[in-house]
């Protein structure tokens, strides 16, 4: 057994200094500051390589009806081999910036195929995204797809709903979503209040009291959002793009997604432009680390990441991945997916490549 030494770790949200960690290896590292678990990703699409004009909307739905795309989004996500190279960009690129969890949204076929196909990921949930339009999964789709696998999710890995949005995924899909991940006690999630409160139809067209919902953005009735028990995921990122507006206390969040990790960064750049609207606090990065971990139930004991700056540097989103260790293996080193021998300049080699060919067969 290797150690890893840290003049400063936080640790779950707590500081501990000068800490002797064992991971499954042989070399003894040692490193400035480190955060257990690393970053975690709670909401990305990874086959989103266009979000049309830039503007600022006044919600999602004009966004979705109005935007003019440079690509066909339903034939894009129909190709399973093209979508599972974009999730893989997206995952490798994820993992050298230092996440150790990562909520993929989308193609079922094309993530599920990606996770499967490579030989080292974070820990991964799958929520495949329902929704009423060609391209895209239904309930059941979703719900044969977590069967085939059944010996997959493990704690590891896991797989839920994700059902689009109120009004682009109908009653039925998201009622009979809702259902099905309440007694599989699997994740279930949706966009809601994005520009426009939805909390409150949400309510109605359930038929109860929501329970255990990962709601993504809530930028509106933030306070019934939580009044009510949703498990918020904060998209400072995409939010600001689209809106010019995002949350703006911490008490109305619990964790961070990218969003269009493809198109604006990992949940890296996510984090820094957190840090930019919330200012640089222990308890935000708690919230980029731990807060996706207890959104979906997930176990991260023996996932950290670690850097060669102080702990204050991290916090202030000033500081890059040094090393990544998931499930007490190191992962990434310097830079160096380990076990592909990628590096950086690679996998941005690969995730180009990967977006060319998407508009090359799919532009418009």
């Amino acid at each position: 057994m290797g150690v890893i030494e840290v003049g400063e770790l936080l640790d779950h949200g707590a500081v501990r200094r000068g800490v002797k960690i064992r991971y499954e290896g042989s070399e003894d590292f040692y490193f400035e500051s480190a955060v257990s678990p690393g970053f975690s990703d709670a909401h990305a699409h990874p086959q989103v390589v266009d979000v049309g004009e830039r503007r600022i909307w006044r919600h999602s739905y004009e966004w979705l009806e109005e935007r003019r795309l440079r690509i066909d989004e339903a034939g894009l996500r129909r190709d399973k081999e093209l979508s599972s190279m974009l999730a893989k960009a997206t995952i490798l690129r994820s993992l050298i910036d230092g996440v150790t969890l990562l909520a993929l949204t989308g193609s079922l076929e094309g993530n599920v195929s990606a996770l499967l196909t490579l030989p080292v990921s974070p820990r991964v949930v799958l929520l495949p995204t329902v929704m009423e339009a060609e391209g895209w999964s239904t309930p059941e789709r979703v719900f044969a797809e977590y069967v085939r696998n059944l010996a997959k999710w493990n704690g590891f890995f896991n797989m839920g709903f994700f059902v689009h949005s109120l009004r682009k995924a109908g009653q039925s899909y998201l009622v009979a979503s809702y259902k099905t991940a309440s007694k599989l006690g699997v994740p279930f999630a949706l966009h809601l209040s994005e520009g426009i409160d939805e909390s409150e139809t949400l309510v109605e067209l359930l038929g109860d009291a929501p329970r255990n919902v990962v709601a993504v953005h809530c930028i509106e009735g933030a306070e019934k959002c939580k009044r009510m028990g949703l498990k918020v995921v904060h998209c400072p990122t995409s939010n600001l793009y689209l809106y010019g507006r995002t949350l703006r206390g911490l008490e109305f969040f619990d964790s961070l997604g990218s969003d269009w990790p493809l198109i604006t960064g990992t949940v890296l750049h996510t984090y820094r432009d957190a840090v930019a609207v919330h200012g640089p606090n222990v308890r935000l990065l708690e919230k980029a680390t731990v807060g996706g971990y207890a959104v979906f139930g997930m176990r991260g004991s023996g996932d950290l990441v670690a850097f060669d700056r102080s702990l204050e540097k991290v916090i202030a989103g000033d500081a890059e991945a040094k090393a990544v260790f998931i499930d007490s293996k190191l992962v990434v080193d310097e830079g160096t997916v380990v076990q592909m021998g990628l590096g950086k300049r690679d996998v941005e080699r690969f995730k180009e490549e990967a977006v060319r060919l998407a508009f090359e067969k799919y532009g418009i």
